[in-house]
């Protein structure tokens, strides 16, 4: 234990009380700052909550963002086969004297996904007139009105 170096402290006692608080202490004296340093400065902008508030932008509805360019979306797609089975499925007892019950409920699926995916005008136009087309096919087919 003799080997220990000096600048440790001897251990307190077992039973002794903790060292009373001294408060936090200056600096020693030999202590000096760096030559040029001036400490710290207050900050040259102005606080942000002393401007006056920001107006704040309102968002344009969605119908008016893009005009053209945002119908001609709705109806591309999967709302365009939607739409296109339909009149297909209207066309087809007319000029082929056939008709074709899976071409509407393709439609209505295809309307189905425009929907989902969102293009809800032409999805919502497609499923309408494939209903219309499926009636026509139903209705050329002898099962109702005939």
């Amino acid at each position: 234990m003799s080997d220990a170096p000096a600048a440790y402290p001897p251990p307190p006692p077992p039973n002794a009380p903790p060292p009373m608080f001294q408060g936090q202490s200056s600096p020693s004296p030999a202590y000096q700052p760096a030559p040029g340093w001036a400490g710290p400065t207050a900050p040259d902008y102005a606080q942000p909550y002393a401007q006056p508030p920001q107006r704040m932008e309102v968002a344009a509805p969605i119908g008016f963002l893009g005009g053209v360019g945002y119908l001609t979306y709705q109806f591309g797609g999967a709302a365009a086969f939607s739409i296109l089975a339909g009149l297909a499925s209207i066309a087809a007892p007319f000029i082929a004297g056939r008709f074709f019950i899976w071409l509407p409920v393709a439609g209505i699926i295809s309307g189905g996904r425009a929907i989902q995916r969102g293009r809800a005008i032409g999805g919502i136009v497609g499923i309408t007139v494939s209903i219309l087309g499926g009636i026509i096919s139903l209705i050329a087919s002898g099962l109702i009105g005939g």
